[in-house]
């Protein structure tokens, strides 16, 4: 066939022309031959205008990148750039959906504590036992008492017991027996709902200390050798052997009742302020010391060996004071 006139074909067909211009048209030929592009993505090459030659050689149609290549969806870049359909990038990139860390994180749920402590995990630890319940005979015992009918009852009858000083519980009834020698630092039952005290031979070389509704002290041979003090509403010290209570005697409260019967009994002194006040020293030079009586009313008796010192009554009437 002639082909003069017509345009030469470019033998490597993927290089030399214009996208998708594929060369030249010859008009003489007015053949139905689509016009093929020329080269990938359209590029490089001249279509030829003969006969019988494929079209578009030279490279694939629309070659150039993959449709919606280069990233995953809602890339950074904007659609269709540079290229076709969606090219410069795939949809999406820029890390996957929901990138930035797993569902929920940045700590674990209910994270701060454990259930049962403070909102975390149920708390396991075993349960703390309260302690022993307090009661009036637990706490008398606490003083080295037994708790009998209502009463902290001190059993010091052995000679020489209960070395240290025996505490009445506050707000208790006390009942304190004291062997020969015994109570040796005394009796303090100045918290005492009532007291009771017993000192055999040379016993409560200490301080007897008395409060309460009631306070009953009675001391054998050379017993009470401390001193006595008591503000009970109502007392009754009974200083009945020989060379008892020997180191002063204070009374106050409602009544007051002291007996120095024993004799040289009461050497350190009586001193009574009480409401109403009963004295007597009838004892062999009991009382020796001067004999104190104040309150409403003093009832102040002394044998013929009595009370060497005097007596000082300052009291209503009715008194009676040698």
């Amino acid at each position: 066939m002639d082909k003069s006139g017509l345009g030469v074909a470019n033998p490597e067909g993927t290089e030399g022309g214009t996208a998708s211009t594929g060369g030249i048209r010859d008009a003489s030929l007015a053949l139905d031959f689509p016009i093929g592009t020329g080269g990938v993505g359209g590029q490089g090459g001249v279509t030829i205008g003969g006969i019988d030659s494929p079209i578009a050689t030279g490279g694939v149609a629309m070659s150039g990148g993959m449709i919606g290549s280069g990233g995953i969806l809602e890339t950074g870049g904007l659609p269709r750039t540079d290229g076709g359909v969606g090219t410069g990038g795939l949809r999406a990139t820029g890390g996957l959906a929901r990138t930035g860390g797993a569902r929920g994180s940045g700590g674990v749920v209910g994270t701060g504590g454990t259930p049962g402590i403070d909102g975390g995990q149920a708390d396991l630890r075993p349960p703390v036992e309260s302690g022993p319940e307090v009661t009036p005979a637990s706490i008398c015992a606490d003083r080295g008492g037994q708790y009998q009918t209502d009463m902290c009852v001190f059993d010091c009858s052995p000679q020489g017991a209960c070395k240290t000083a025996v505490a009445c519980p506050n707000q208790q009834a006390c009942k304190v027996t004291c062997g020969a020698n015994g109570c040796a630092a005394g009796v303090d039952c100045s918290l005492g709902k009532s007291c009771d005290i017993t000192c055999a031979n040379g016993a409560c070389a200490g301080a007897v200390k008395c409060a309460g509704s009631q306070c009953l002290l009675t001391c054998a041979d050379g017993a009470c050798s401390g001193g006595i003090g008591s503000n009970a509403s109502s007392t009754q010290i009974t200083c009945s052997a020989q060379n008892s209570c020997s180191n002063g005697i204070t009374c106050s409260g409602d009544q007051c009742t002291i007996t120095c019967s024993g004799n040289g009994s009461c050497k350190g002194g009586v001193t009574t302020v009480a409401a109403k006040n009963t004295v007597t020293c009838s004892g062999r030079n009991a009382c020796p010391q001067t004999v104190n009586c104040s309150g409403s009313t003093c009832q102040v008796t002394c044998s013929s060996t009595a009370c060497a010192g005097g007596v000082n009554c300052n009291a209503g009437s009715p008194s009676s004071c040698p």
